[in-house]
């Protein structure tokens, strides 16, 4: 499996075009419920299948990813090669719990924060490496947010 299994809740969210997928690959209603319940492994194949074709079209259209830790907001730009890294890194005593702590970070702790840029060259398909970072704690992140994040870095 490339990705991951879809969850019941994805896959339900899904069923039309979990259906249309069975029936490109010849599994009808009948043949389907016949394989689920005499060669579930097999139909769990076909379940893996459609998740990974699913989330590496979701992933292809990925273009921004937020990461937050304890002490450093960190924003991805992933739509080219090479991918670009923004970070700040809060060198002060309380712990980052939530993205509204960025603004606070700036207005009253500016002389804790650091900043990082930073790009790397994608050493695998773009669909696999958005996966890693999620799998690493990334988040989706809006264009909005991420223009508002890089003027730090421009200086404007």
């Amino acid at each position: 499996m490339r990705f991951r299994r879809l969850s019941q809740e994805e896959l339900f969210s899904l069923e039309t075009e979990f259906k249309q997928f069975l029936i490109i690959h010849e599994q009808y209603d009948e043949e389907w419920r016949k394989l689920a319940s005499e060669h579930p492994e097999k139909a769990e194949k076909f379940i893996e299948l459609f998740s990974d074709l699913v989330l590496a079209k979701i992933y292809e259209d990925v273009s921004f990813l937020i990461h937050y830790s304890s002490n450093m907001i960190s924003f991805f730009d992933v739509r080219n090669d090479p991918m670009q890294a923004y970070h700040v890194k809060y060198t002060g005593e309380q712990k980052l719990d939530a993205a509204y702590q960025l603004n606070d970070l700036l207005t009253h702790h500016f002389d804790d924060l650091a900043f990082f840029k930073a790009a790397k060259n994608k050493i695998k398909e773009k669909a696999d490496e958005v996966h890693e970072l999620i799998e690493k704690g990334c988040e989706l992140s809006d264009e909005k947010t991420f223009q508002q994040f890089k003027q730090l870095f421009d200086g404007k």
